[in-house]
């Protein structure tokens, strides 16, 4: 029961990854991931306490340079001798952040690169595959003690 447990949960992180990141229908992921439609409409609206997918998709799409057309916009408006409605400054100062965060790659992401890379060369060349593992380990430790 707790396998099919963690199969489900692993099946709707990987939906939700589908929906926000790659932009998918709920009946895109319904035929790939061979669940119903429903199944996926019911997880879009998240569990209790936790967003829905939409919001977490609307998070997502604030990127810095959705943040740079607001900007430009409200440039307009003072431009045309109209009142903003947003702190420029405050904005800015935010862009700045958000920037410097993209630059950033999440250790999570890493490994998750690394162990798709670890399985493919595993299938190819395993004696390759330890050796790579080892270093990626290594290099995961190195990313993890630098940003604690």
């Amino acid at each position: 029961m707790a396998k099919e447990k963690r199969n489900l949960d692993q099946l709707r992180q990987t939906a939700e990854d589908f929906y926000i990141r790659l932009c998918m229908t709920g009946k895109e992921i319904a035929e790939l991931l061979d669940i119903s439609e429903q199944t996926v409409s019911k997880w879009k609206k998240g569990r209790d306490g936790e967003k829905s997918w939409d919001d977490r998709k609307a998070e997502m799409q604030l990127t810095p340079t959705k943040v740079k057309e607001i900007l430009l916009k409200e440039a307009l408006l003072l431009a045309e001798g109209k009142d903003s409605k947003v702190d420029a400054d405050k904005l800015s100062k935010i862009v700045s952040a958000i920037e410097r965060l993209d630059r950033k790659i999440n250790v999570r992401i890493i490994m998750d690169v690394f162990r798709e890379f670890d399985n493919y060369v595993a299938e190819v060349e395993p004696k390759i595959a330890v050796e790579f593992t080892k270093y990626h380990k290594m290099f995961l430790q190195h990313r993890i003690a630098l940003e604690s």
